[in-house]
């Protein structure tokens, strides 16, 4: 059913806020191709030598990536992500956080922590904690109307809606690429990549989102999010979807690569 390793990259826009300060990794952000995969966060340790700031030399800022509270950066360093100062519900990117592709902290964050001690006055509630808190739709199996079996939303969503997580075993790219070849010999492949050196593989272990089929006008869309300095995969409703609806992906299948009912779906 499925030929091909699903090519999901995640895009970044440009932050506002806290985040603006840090030209250089915007600068590399923003030339970052978006058919391109991220380079896997792991702490620097520029600051262990006590100045508390990080250089053009550190391997976050080479990455493009910010560092993270794990750095043990002090509060001089122009490259740590500060986090979020919202004082709405963090629904759109003038949220620092949502724009630069990660979901909020409540250890950064000041007016985010409510929300995970359940605190939150009523219409002020974080919106963009959803896999951190596990905030997920319900999703049904079924036979799909495409090929094979199907996801379905059992309660329905509104365009936006945090639907769930793509999960399942977290390879190489190396496994990846064994395990693809086999995969094509039998027509059936659950992989997801989720930057430059992890895959997911939700063949033997995932959960029912990774029945969803493909289609050229998705009612689906997939993010690639930062949470806790590792990149997780979040499925948002990319329209209305009513209850009972099968859900559906764009794989981004190259013309050749595609399998016939894939090809004949418009």
């Amino acid at each position: 059913r499925r030929t091909f390793k699903k090519a999901r990259r995640m895009s970044f826009m440009m932050p506002t806020g806290a985040a603006r300060k840090n030209t250089t990794v915007i600068r590399k952000r923003l030339a970052h191709q978006m058919d391109e995969a991220w380079t896997e966060f792991q702490a620097c340790t520029c600051c262990r030598d006590g100045s508390g700031v990080c250089t053009s030399n550190c391997s976050c800022v080479k990455n493009k990536n910010f560092c993270e509270k794990y750095c043990g950066c002090g509060p001089k360093c122009t490259n740590r992500f500060k986090g979020c100062r919202c004082t709405g519900q963090c629904r759109n990117r003038s949220c620092p956080c949502l724009a630069a592709g990660r979901e909020c902290d409540p250890d950064l964050c000041r007016n985010c922590n409510a929300m995970c001690e359940g605190c939150a006055p009523p219409e002020s509630e974080c919106h963009n904690m959803r896999l951190r808190l596990r905030q997920h739709k319900r999703v049904v199996m079924g036979q799909s109307i495409v090929a094979g079996w199907g996801a379905f939303l059992h309660d329905g969503a509104k365009k936006g809606d945090f639907i769930g997580e793509y999960t399942g075993d977290l390879i190489t790219q190396d496994e990846a690429d064994r395990r693809g070849r086999i995969y094509d010999k039998i027509n059936n492949s659950y992989l997801f990549n989720l930057n430059q050196e992890w895959v997911l593989d939700a063949r033997h272990r995932g959960n029912k989102l990774r029945f969803a089929n493909h289609s050229s006008d998705p009612n689906c869309k997939a993010r690639i999010l930062m949470v806790d300095g590792d990149h997780r995969v979040a499925i948002f409703a990319a329209k209305h979807i009513a209850p009972g609806d099968e859900l559906f992906y764009d794989y981004r299948y190259q013309q050749e690569q595609a399998p016939v009912w894939a090809q004949g779906r418009d």
